[in-house]
């Protein structure tokens, strides 16, 4: 059974964050497939940054954070090279991405929540407090904060495609 087709559980502290990241990427999908070209170009609140790039920001950055949970969740240590300069993986992430389609993003963006989520499905209640080796912060803080990521940028995205 594929994860798409099973119906996963989550422990308390992940059931939350899982379905606000399947909600931020859902959203973030349906702004892909619907926003004409014109609101795609329009600038966002990140200098720089127009709609589209938030889009595939999120798109491009979930293959990282999927690279590093893995590992997480099987209690390994993480690569996490691809953090060490952000602003330089973001615009190398863009390039790489800069030839996309609207449609290949919000597929990307599903898929990204797929394997999001089942690696979430993992978790145990013991995990929220365990400090991975070499990061500073707890299990449960990561999680949440890159839940906070997608969030912000799915917002930047929509208020820039609504403005007038």
């Amino acid at each position: 059974m594929s994860t798409s087709d099973a119906q996963l559980t989550f422990a308390a502290w992940v059931a939350p964050h899982a379905a606000a990241y399947q909600q931020h990427r859902a959203e973030a999908a349906r702004l892909a497939r619907s926003l004409s070209p014109e609101q795609l170009a329009r600038p966002a609140a990140d200098a720089g940054w127009t709609v589209r790039d938030e889009i595939l920001h999120i798109a491009s950055s979930d293959p990282d954070f999927i690279g590093m949970l893995g590992p997480l969740v099987a209690g390994g240590t993480p690569d996490t090279s691809a953090f060490a300069d952000i602003d330089a993986r973001n615009a190398r992430n863009l390039a790489a991405w800069a030839n996309r389609s609207m449609a290949e993003a919000a597929e990307a963006l599903e898929r990204n929540g797929r394997e999001i989520e089942a690696l979430l499905a993992q978790l145990k209640d013991e995990d929220e407090t365990r400090q991975p080796d070499g990061l500073p912060f707890p299990l449960g803080q990561i999680v949440m904060g890159y839940g906070m990521h997608a969030a912000y940028h799915v917002a930047n995205a929509r208020m820039a495609a609504e403005a007038r």
